[in-house]
This record gives C-alpha cells, structure tokens and sequence, in this order.
C-alpha cells in the first residue's frame, strides 16, 4: 500500500498548508482543486484517503461523499471532511452519505493525523482480509452501506454503573439496537456464556482516563473481542486523550454527548463495518476449508494431507514418538457404480468416511487421497494398537449396512488397508512422505491379492 492521500479544496493556501504537514508525516499527497477533479483524480490515483474541504463550490457535502462512495473503487476508502463551521445538520448527512469523520477546523496537528493513522490501520486491515478472502465486488462486500442493517447489541461502559445506565437512556432512545450497560469494572473479562457486544461505546474522562485506556487495551487484545469496534465518548477538552485512544485501536472518538443522533449514525457505520469484517471472515474461513476439503465426502484432500504428513515427519524428528500411516481402499467399488450408477457411489463413499470418522481419535487426519482410497494417519500410536485401529475399521464398514436413495436393501462394502510403522527411537532414520506412501500402498496391495477386507502391514516397516 501507498498511504497516498487525495487533499480536495478549492483554495490553493488551505492544500499547501496540508501538504506540508501530510508530507511532514511521510504520506504521498496528491491533490485537487474542485469536486470534478478529485473524483476524477480519485477513480485513477486510487487514493488510501480522501481528505476534503466540506465547503466545496457546486456541490454539497454530502453529494460529494455520495459520488464517491458510487465509484466502486473508493467503497470502502476512508473519508474524512473538514468543516468551518459547526452545522450538526451537515455533520449528519455526510455521515449518512458515508463519510467516516467529520472534523470542525482548526483541528489541531496531532489529532488529525492520529485519525489519519487510524483509519488508514483499519483500510489497510480490511484490504488484506478483502485479498485473502477472495471477496470479490460482485459478492457484495465493497458496499459502502446498506440500507436495511438489523439491530446489534451495544454494551455501554461508563466509569460506574449508574452512568452507563443513565447514557444508555439518552442513547436508546428511538433506536431498535439492544443495550447492556457496564462500569468499567464490570466490562471484562466477559464470561464464556455471556454474548458479545457488537460495538462498545466506552465513556471515559480524563480523571478515569488510565481505566478506559487499560479496557480499551483489554477488549482489543482479547480473542473474542478484538474485532468488535469501539467509540469512545469524551469530553470536549480531551483532545490529547483522543490522539492516544485512536492509536490504541479506538475504531471512533467523539467530543461531547449532546448529540445522541450524530452517536446513532456513528454506531450505525461501525455496525455496518463489523458486519462486512464478518462476511470476509466468514468468505476466508469458506476458502480454507475449501482448499483443504474433498468436496464430496467433506474428508481432507490429497492437497492438504501430503503437508500435513510431512509436518509429522518434522516433528517426529523432535518427539521420536511413533506413528502408523494407513492407505485404505473400499472393495470392488467399481461394481457399485456399475451396478448402482455414479450418485449411489457417491453415497457410499460419504458413508464410508463419516464411519472413518467417527473411530479415529482426535488429532488423527482422514483424507481422501482418490477416487476411494484414504490416507490416515494415527498419531502416538504403536504398532499393535494401531493393528487394533485398521482391523476395527474393516469390521465397522464391513458390519454396517448402507441406504442408498431408491434401492430398498441396503448396501454393504467393505475396505483393505494397508499400513506401515514409524517406529519409536533416535536409532531410526526419518522417512520420507513418499516411502511412507509407498510401503503403505504396497501392503494394501497384498491384502487386496489376499481377498480384501484385510489388514495387511508393510513388511518391511520404515526404519
């Protein structure tokens, strides 16, 4: 990424005076001098952030914010506008056109670039979960916003109990969002069976600063909250408190309460943003367990087994503990799908590896590795209890009738395995994936030359 910045403003002096203190802080500045140029600029510059005068000639804030959030490119690019004067009406709609802040000027230096900083963390975050998971526009998720969002659930913490409930009052008014409040020593840790927050709003003064700041860094480092977005309510004077919140990880700050509407639309934003985090996640998790999964059976595929195998191996360098690699294949399983056509195999090949699945421990890996053959791999196990493993498997297929749609009898097959031993002991040389393959496959070759549903071992076991 660039941290290039796209500065909008009609006036010459007000750029310059930004550029300095941009390029000061090490940030690429391109500029425009009217609405017309910075969407244009916008759409081939591909700016990190736009930072624009909300007075723009010709256009209203707001329709400016709308413009670019219609350049499919710029959906989610953080926006912040600057205002001379103080209008909650402007405040709002350009809140609600999506820009991210709104700052009255003069903005002193050092909060100003902390939001720089701030949002550029959070676009930059976005943009790798946007890469890594695959999420592409036509899914949805470079939507600015949306404009039906269900209710969240909001936690308020104030310093006490009876603040948190007496701003959850001012808050909730008209607003269909669900509302817990805390004091602040009541926030965390939050039980195992108690629900998440969506978003936390944290209401912290200077004189309790150092316990919001000590929450602020406990939500954020804790696994199932460091995702969720946090607005800090401060007071008008704190600006140097705000410059720390926001490069703590605070996703929004605000100077005041009066405004419960411009909170509102705030929250709503940072909803909209947890949301979309969660659909990306959601989109990379897919992903992964598509890479790594047979499709069919839901077993893991050929891809994911052979690594995983070697990463045994690696450790086994270590732990000297032993293992067994077993390479099974379903009997006659071309009579099934000649005789019963492609779909009742299929069944049976389903069947088969949930019945696998279920008898193996936990820690011990089930892929199929072709049309109906499956690796295992049985973990600190020895050689007779893995003989007890591989003969209880071809006693369970072989014992366990199965429905296949349209046929009133069921089915029954039964498997060969083959396996082979790393044994115990500093004395042994590590084999490799494809020796272990192969021993296993040549011993599920002789309990298949011995009339099937066999367990035969290598006879020669890796040494």
């Amino acid at each position: 990424m660039s941290d290039r910045i796209l500065i909008v403003d009609n006036l010459a002096t007000n750029r310059i005076v930004l550029k300095v203190k941009l390029s000061a802080a090490h940030y690429e500045v391109v500029q425009a001098s009217s609405a017309t140029e910075a969407l244009a600029i916008a759409t081939s510059a591909r700016p990190d952030l736009i930072l624009a005068n909300a007075q723009l000639s010709g256009i209203g804030a707001a329709d400016f914010v709308t413009a670019l959030r219609q350049i499919r490119a710029l959906a989610t690019t953080p926006i912040i506008l600057l205002q001379t004067n103080c209008s909650a009406e402007e405040r709002h709609a350009v809140l609600r056109a999506g820009a991210d802040d709104i700052l009255t000027k003069p903005v002193q230096e050092s909060l100003l670039l902390a939001r720089l900083r701030n949002l550029l963390r959070q676009h930059y975050n976005n943009h790798d979960l946007t890469v890594h998971s695959g999420a592409a526009p036509v899914l949805g998720f470079d939507e600015a916003r949306r404009e039906f969002q269900s209710p969240g659930h909001i936690a308020i913490v104030a310093p006490t109990k009876p603040e948190a409930l007496a701003l959850q009052g001012m808050i909730s008014q008209d607003s269909d969002h669900q509302f817990t409040a805390f004091g602040t020593d009541q926030a965390m840790p939050i039980p195992a069976s108690q629900p998440i927050a969506d978003v936390y709003i944290l209401r912290i003064g200077l004189a309790d600063a150092e316990d919001g700041l000590r929450l602020l860094a406990e939500l954020k480092a804790a696994q199932r909250t460091h995702a969720c977005p946090v607005i800090a309510l401060l007071d008008d004077d704190s600006s140097p408190l705000a410059v720390t919140l926001l490069d703590m990880g605070a996703n929004d700050v605000i100077f005041g309460l009066s405004d419960r509407h411009e909170l509102a639309r705030r929250m709503a934003n940072q909803l909209r943003h947890k949301r979309r985090g969660e659909r990306m996640r959601a989109q990379l998790l897919s992903g992964l367990q598509a890479a790594m999964a047979d499709p069919l059976t839901g077993a893991y595929n050929r891809r994911y087994a052979l690594p995983f195998l070697n990463q045994i191996i690696e450790d086994w360098h270590k732990t000297q503990e032993p293992f067994a690699v077993m390479v099974a294949d379903l009997d006659f399983f071309k009579t099934v799908n000649d005789r019963f056509g492609h779909a009742a195999g299929d069944s049976v090949l389903c069947a088969v590896t949930n019945k696998i699945r279920a008898h193996l421990r936990d820690g011990d890996m089930l892929a199929r590795i072709g049309g109906e053959e499956f690796l295992i791999v049985t973990l600190g196990t020895t050689r007779a209890r893995a003989r007890q493993t591989a003969d209880r498997l071809c006693h369970m297929i072989r014992r366990t009738p199965i429905k296949i749609a349209g046929q009133s009898d069921p089915l029954h097959v039964t498997i060969s395995i083959g396996v082979t031993m790393v044994p115990q002991g500093p004395a042994h040389v590590a084999p490799s994936v494809e020796r272990l393959l192969e021993e296993a496959d040549r011993a599920l070759y002789v309990a298949k030359a011995q009339g099937r549903n066999k367990v035969t071992f290598c006879a020669r076991s890796a040494a």
